[in-house]
């Protein structure tokens, strides 16, 4: 006699949120799921580091912020919140609630990549991140080897998509913010 399957429990999106904010581990929400998430190496931690600094730097007197991984992006359309790696806002923020730890607005979203997330990045995320009207800007960062895709939505609403591989490669984060990938990959060490 074989078992029967549990239904899973499903959780509301302030449910989530509740639960999210007293637990000690991050976990991301899609329409009713809760997924954990796993921690990050010394790489994506490097990677990380220098890109906040970099658009810190360069955002700078503008109207842009950039956040860390703590910051969760709210997509309304499909039910959803998610930790991007490093996200950047500009203009005024669109929080989903008082506590102020999430908003729906992000112009241009950075992930940086493992073998364990590159398929949910590339596929599920992205598709996810697609439904942001505001978003104009998808960045994926290898953490493994020297890469970086840019993918930008054009005023058709297309994406399109731009490999730099190089360290002496630079890309526009966002408009008139170029980073160069060799400060991206700053005390990196794919060898060990």
């Amino acid at each position: 006699m074989s078992a029967l399957r549990q239904p899973r429990a499903l959780f509301t999106a302030d449910e989530y949120l509740q639960r999210e904010r007293e637990a000690g581990e991050k976990s991301e929400f899609v329409n009713g799921e809760v997924y954990a998430m796993a921690g990050a190496r010394v790489n994506h931690n490097r990677i990380q580091r220098n890109l906040l600094a970099r658009l810190s730097e360069r955002l700078r007197g503008r109207p842009c912020e950039a956040f860390g991984s703590d910051m969760k992006v709210r997509i309304e359309r499909a039910n959803a919140f998610r930790y991007p790696d490093v996200s950047v806002v500009c203009g005024p923020i669109d929080f989903y609630d008082e506590v102020r730890d999430a908003y729906g607005n992000p112009t241009v979203i950075f992930e940086i990549l493992s073998p364990t997330t590159e398929s949910q990045d590339r596929g599920g995320k992205f598709t996810l991140y697609r439904l942001l009207e505001s978003m104009s800007r998808y960045v994926l960062i290898h953490q493994d080897r020297v890469g970086v895709e840019v993918f930008s939505r054009d005023d058709s609403g297309r994406w399109e998509s731009v490999v730099f591989d190089e360290l002496s490669d630079a890309f526009e984060a966002l408009r008139d913010c170029r980073i160069g990938v060799g400060e991206l990959y700053e005390d990196v060490d794919f060898e060990g």
